[in-house]
């Protein structure tokens, strides 16, 4: 990517359009087939009769023959030659990945060199045209021939690539040849030893493509809230003699545009910076995720007709001031997912239709921000993120290399520079993406035990944070630094990412995150603090009680991210925003991988609804409880705090709190107060424990208006004497076909849910007779009278 000066903006007239456009565009590449692009939108886009799309695109997306090469000899076998034995190549459907979804003939967990073969051949109406080759991603490492000539290596298996100058055959069939390598090394990026599965293959789209002559090769476009945009682009003649050059440049189907006239010598490469004003521009932000249209069209003197390229965009800006992160100058909390590219039988190689589903599960769920982790994904998720309003952490998978590794200048020049490179180029125009990230938890030093990181390891964070800004100043620069590692890299970072796995990966104390993230920003008081990773792991068939804290229980899973969630929200002074990780399960590397919300077949589990009522809900009221485990004779002591990231104030609230156990409520309280913007204390939830008290109980804590609405509830489980697991109920609501109902209001106890997508909620209890009130509104209440076994996990299904 090259970096253009930049200039002062002058001000056109322009408007805002609308992206649904109807009509698809035929072209002429065959009788029956339609252009195709990775960014679907482009292919709702019209056109006028002197105008056709800058680039034509045919994908080859479809069965290739597949061949596993184990031992390493396919290249001195020469594999990409025609006169190849074909006995045992398989086919193989593109995009697509040998560990998973694939009849591959491997192991599922295969790592090594595999051998794709295509035979294709080119439209006639191409002849004489420039030809590319396009590939979104092939991991890990991709070997390119095509009709036996090797057209080069790339390295970097999440970004895309393209070749030029094809020996291509118009008369006969052509052969492509791709072998990709996906084994793991400790020098490579992402390395040897990652938490996710390195599927390798071809796992995203392959095209060709017919480029013009005179052809638009970059589009980067910066803008400023005032409603100035700038359009930074480059123009390349590949022709053999000179060409005068018409360009236009327009956002929204108005007069509004500019125009300019070029004189392009041939082999010619030429940039230039244009200049549009939008009046009264509507901004992008996650609650009004407005996009405008740019619309480049350019002929050559002499043709009447157009070539036209689009973009898409929003306007925003995002930056900090102190420990606090703005977008267009509001304040901001970021209610954060993190996902990975993964989903069951596809591996990494997902489809558009699973990326989206997966996206606005994430929107659905009270988000505003998605970490895409720890590789750059595929454009059509960022397509999303911009449509939905979900604001974008974008990353390369420098993942816990070592430190010699990145002081390495081959490392850099392969894997570091490539893939930083090719992040911000292709996802330079999405308004979704407010952080560049150079890797993730690769620091070592604890600034907790007094320590500072290596000479490497700072070194590498300095070049690399300048190098991103020497490409795109306009975003914010990061990385995740693991607990608090890393105190002398953050200066250079303009928010302090961090993954915070107390009770888990950092320590066997998850209150730890408290004082911890309190001494990072002791340290660096300047800059925002951004959890980036949240997150235990656990089985659904295994249950323990919440004082237990035993490892891979879904009660101890639970615990983690109440306390992880509700400790930094307390802390929005500092701290600008939280991260669960994950969305789903995943198919793990070296770890389990069964860290999601959602299992990997996106069934809800019960962590997903406490935190989504974190999420969703605004005001709230915050639990933060000392310890899940009490003894007879004790103090039940825990602070309540409310929290709004709204700029009003909520006058005359109620806050009750009660706590319920094995023999009912056993203890009760409230306060009347003004709920305030930010964070504001209430006061304690206070029980003194009787003598001879057992089991599991319940802390269940109402915030209610001055009509006595119920506006949030919260809950915290603890045990007295002994950890005891608690009975799990779900509850279910779907309609006379059986299909999920989601807005129904479902009441145990005094504390309501209700549900989404999926119908149904859980309830942690004890065991014993309880009344369930569902409804979705006053006026249409049903009540079931139920037995809740002890210890047990039980379901109810509820046809409405």
């Amino acid at each position: 990517m090259n970096s253009f000066p930049r200039c002062p903006a002058f001000s056109f007239p322009c408007f805002l359009i609308s992206m649904m456009i109807t009509a698809r565009l035929l072209i002429g590449v065959s009788s029956a087939s339609a252009n195709e692009d990775f960014h679907t939108w482009r292919l709702e886009m019209s056109y006028a009769q002197d105008e056709i799309p800058d680039v034509e695109r045919v994908g080859l997306n479809d069965v290739w023959k597949f061949k596993a090469d184990p031992q390493g000899v396919g290249e001195a076998e020469q594999w990409y030659m025609e006169d190849v034995d074909m006995a045992g190549w398989m086919d193989f459907e593109v995009p697509g990945v040998w560990n998973e979804g694939r009849d591959a003939g491997v192991a599922w967990n295969y790592n090594g060199l595999g051998w794709f073969r295509k035979v294709f051949n080119i439209p006639q109406e191409w002849r004489g045209s420039s030809i590319r080759l396009r590939f979104l991603a092939v991991y890990l490492i991709a070997d390119v021939w095509l009709n036996g000539q090797h057209l080069g290596t790339h390295r970097g298996g999440y970004t895309a690539f393209t070749f030029e100058d094809l020996p291509l055959r118009w008369d006969a069939p052509n052969l492509l040849v791709v072998r990709a390598d996906n084994t793991p090394r400790r020098d490579q990026a992402p390395h040897h030893t990652i938490d996710w599965w390195n599927c390798g293959g071809i796992s995203r789209e392959v095209y060709l493509e017919r480029w013009p002559g005179v052809s638009l090769e970059q589009t980067y476009i910066t803008t400023q809230l005032d409603g100035r945009i700038s359009v930074a682009i480059r123009l390349q003649n590949s022709l053999d003699d000179p060409r005068s050059v018409q360009f236009q440049a327009s956002i929204g189907e108005t007069k509004a545009s500019v125009e300019k006239n070029y004189l392009l010598e041939p082999s010619q490469q030429m940039q230039d910076r244009l200049h549009l004003w939008v009046e009264t521009p509507r901004l992008w932000s996650p609650e009004d995720p407005s996009l405008y249209i740019l619309k480049l069209r350019w002929r050559v003197e002499g043709s009447e007709i157009w070539r036209v390229h689009w973009e898409r965009f929003g306007i925003r800006q995002a930056k900090t001031q102190g420990s606090r992160l703005f977008l267009n100058g509001e304040e901001i909390w970021l209610s954060g997912m993190a996902i990975h590219q993964d989903y069951p039988g596809m591996g990494s190689a997902v489809t558009l239709e699973a990326q989206e589903s997966d996206l606005r599960l994430i929107k659905d769920f009270g988000c505003n921000f998605v970490r895409l982790g720890h590789y750059p994904f595929h454009p059509h998720y960022l397509d999303i993120c911009d449509e939905l309003g979900l604001l974008v952490w974008s990353e390369i998978p420098v993942w816990q290399n070592a430190s010699d590794v990145l002081a390495s200048e081959d490392f850099w020049d392969r894997w570091v520079k490539p893939q930083l490179d090719e992040m911000i180029d292709q996802q330079f125009n999405h308004p979704g993406v407010i952080f560049w990230s150079i890797g993730n938890e690769f620091s070592r030093a604890w600034l907790t035990r007094g320590e500072q990181e290596s000479p490497q390891v700072e070194g590498y964070v300095r070049r690399a944070t300048e190098y991103v800004r020497s490409l795109d100043d306009t975003r914010l620069v990061s990385y995740a630094s693991a607990a608090s590692t890393g105190p002398n890299t953050w200066q250079y970072l303009d928010v302090i990412g961090k993954p915070l796995h107390y009770g888990w990966f950092h320590s066997a104390n998850v209150y730890d995150i408290r004082t911890e993230i309190d001494a990072v920003h002791a340290y660096m008081p300047d800059k925002p603090i951004l959890s980036v990773e949240n997150a235990a792991m656990s089985y659904q068939d295994q249950h323990a009680g919440y004082g237990s804290d035993e490892r891979f229980s879904m009660e101890y899973h639970d615990k983690i991210l109440r306390v992880d969630v509700q400790s930094l929200m307390a802390r929005r002074e500092f701290v600008c925003g939280v991260t669960i990780w994950t969305l789903a399960d995943l198919k793990g590397g070296r770890e389990k991988g069964t860290y999601g919300l959602l299992d990997r077949q996106r069934k809800v589990k019960m962590l997903y609804e406490p935190i989504r009522n974190l999420y969703i809900n605004d005001p709230k009221l915050l639990i933060l409880e000392p310890q899940t485990l009490f003894q007879p004779g004790e103090r039940f002591e825990v602070d309540l705090m409310t929290f709004t990231t709204q700029k009003k104030s909520f006058p005359r609230h109620t806050i009750r709190w009660w706590i319920t156990g094995p023999q009912g409520t056993v203890e009760s309280g409230e306060y009347l107060l003004d709920i305030q913007p930010g964070v504001h204390s209430v006061g304690k939830a206070i029980w003194e424990i009787p003598e001879g008290t057992q089991g599991m109980h319940t802390l269940i804590c109402a915030i209610e208006d001055i009509l006595t609405r119920r506006v949030f509830t919260n809950s915290l489980h603890f045990d007295v004497g002994a950890p005891e697991r608690p009975a799990l109920l779900w509850v279910e609501t779907v309609d006379a076909d059986g299909e999920p109902m989601a807005g129904m209001t479902i009441d145990i106890g005094g504390f309501p849910k209700t549900t989404d997508r999926f119908g149904k909620v859980p309830f942690i209890l004890n065991g014993g007779d309880y009344t369930v009130q569902v409804s979705q509104s006053e006026e249409d209440m049903q009540m079931y009278e139920i037995h809740v076994p002890a210890k047990e996990t039980t379901s109810i299904r509820i046809v409405r």
